[in-house]
């Protein structure tokens, strides 16, 4: 029997210690956020960012990708609608400040710290 990929990453992502995947988690949180700023002010389809999260994670699946997501939209930094089984993704006003680094950011996101 062959797992699905989503289920195979996250029985992959057992192996990392505790430190890593809340790392990994942090940085596709902030990659996320950031790859839907670059196509502001369009939406972005969560299949789109999939890919993009994929160079640096190349084991990534869909499920992973919307915990990360959901997580953000409950942070208030983005919105989801849903269209056939397609997540559009747009940042808040919230999400854009974090972004552009005009406001603090919260923890469980891995932004970088800005440099002068």
């Amino acid at each position: 029997m062959t797992l699905p990929a989503t289920v195979t990453s996250m029985a992959e992502s057992s192996a990392l210690t505790i430190t890593q995947q809340r790392k990994r988690r942090e940085h596709v949180r902030w990659a996320s956020l950031q790859h839907i700023d670059a196509v502001r002010p369009q939406p972005m389809a969560d299949a789109a960012l999939l890919p993009l999260i994929q160079a640096v994670y190349p084991d990534a699946g869909s499920r992973e990708l919307r915990r990360e997501l959901d997580y953000l939209m409950e942070c208030g930094l983005l919105t989801i609608a849903e269209e056939h089984e397609t997540w559009r993704l747009k940042l808040t006003r919230e999400g854009i400040d974090l972004v552009q680094y005009t406001t603090s950011c919260p923890p469980g996101i891995g932004r970088p710290t800005a440099t002068r």
